[in-house]
């Protein structure tokens, strides 16, 4: 039953899952919304400016049929042609901006735009014919097919019951005069045009909701796939604890040069170092300048040497010293008085003769790995 829940998608994509869908290209959009604006931009255009684009249009189809401005002024047809030309393209133009900044604010509020540079590279599963055919003719592209029908369909039967519904009007234009009846067929296309755009919008409102819902579910994410992206972006705990072994090994190397300012070095005695420092002026608790194991541990060792600063034996203490301060910072409190006794020993007797003992706590001890351990040796 875990397995069963692991692989369920019922966790909300994370930002790198919505991040890698836009740049595979799977950007939340709708063909049927975008058509959807268009037409009700065009109808509130038409509703405002209806007058201004119809005139336009049925002036310029007037001039086109009249040559009389061609011969009374001798200007070559071609040019009499362009200049026609250019005053269509104008209106229609000026009928295109608000459609297309319709379209660009319904994308931006609906699945909003997503430049991802490396959907620029070439592609080759882009051009396989292979899947290109199963595009076009797979499940997947007779269902959109089926839909498409469906829809288009819908908004054409609602287009026809209009119009069944004013035929009686649309029998009486052939008795009106030529005006009037153009008059009225502009009417009747506009309305027609006004229930198409109903229609349409209702279509596109639910595509839009099922793009929205589809588009949802397949980022939608397994516990597994939220447990490895995690893995991933935060890093496995061994890789975790690689990287700070690492970070403490450099730094270890690093406090080598350190040693010279120490009073004294406190070690394993081969296996651990710890360069301990007292400043008598502040007056505060030593400080670790120097600890390292292993390779670092034996540098210290002559780095101490070189610089003629004493090196004592303490396994117990020099472990506790390691694995519970770190470098730069002031030592355990409960190592205050193990350390006062060593660095008396070396400040007034300078480190000739035997060492005393030191007892550590219980708590402050440790073996070699790190673990705390019960022994009592000094």
């Amino acid at each position: 039953m875990a397995e069963d829940s692991d692989q369920e998608k019922t966790e909300e994509p994370t930002e790198r899952r919505i991040q890698k869908a836009l740049e595979d290209g799977r950007i939340l959009t709708s063909k049927d919304l975008a058509l959807g604006v268009v037409m009700i931009a065009g109808a509130f255009q038409f509703m405002i400016g209806g007058s201004y684009f119809f005139g336009e249009v049925v002036g310029g189809f007037r001039s086109g049929l009249d040559i009389g401005d061609v011969l009374a002024r001798g200007a070559p047809l071609t040019d009499v042609v362009a200049e026609r030309f250019r005053s269509a393209l104008i209106v229609v133009f000026v009928f295109s901006i608000p459609l297309i900044a319709a379209l660009v604010a319904a994308q931006a509020v609906y699945g909003g735009f997503h430049f991802v540079l490396g959907n620029l590279n070439f592609k080759g599963n882009r051009i396989d014919p292979l899947a290109g055919l199963k595009r076009m003719f797979g499940l997947n592209a007779l269902i959109e097919l089926g839909k498409s029908l469906l829809k288009v369909g819908l908004v054409g039967a609602v287009g026809v019951l209009f119009l069944i519904e004013k035929l009686p009007e649309i029998m009486e234009i052939s008795s009106l005069p030529l005006e009037g009846a153009l008059e009225e067929i502009g009417r009747l296309a506009v309305l027609t045009f006004l229930v198409l755009v109903a229609g349409a919008a209702g279509v596109a409102a639910f595509d839009a909701f099922i793009q929205w819902k589809r588009h949802h579910d397949q980022l939608r994410m397994t516990r597994q796939e939220m447990k490895d992206e995690h893995k991933e972006t935060e890093g496995s705990p061994e890789v975790k604890q690689k990287i700070r072994r690492m970070q403490r090994e450099a730094a270890e190397r690093g406090s080598v040069a350190n040693v010279s300012d120490a009073q004294v070095v406190i070690t394993n005695p081969t296996h651990f170092a710890v360069a301990l420092k007292y400043d008598f002026k502040q007056g505060a608790a030593p400080v670790i300048v120097a600890k390292g194991t292993e390779k670092v541990a034996e540098q210290i060792r002559e780095k101490a040497k070189e610089a003629r600063i004493p090196v004592l034996s303490y396994p117990l203490l020099a472990r506790a010293l390691y694995y519970t301060s770190e470098i730069g910072q002031e030592i355990h409190t409960e190592l205050y008085r193990a350390v006062a006794t060593v660095l008396g020993f070396v400040l007034q007797a300078g480190a000739e003769g035997e060492p005393p003992s030191v007892d550590v706590p219980e708590e402050m001890r440790f073996d070699a790995s790190g673990r705390k351990e019960g022994a009592r040796n000094g």
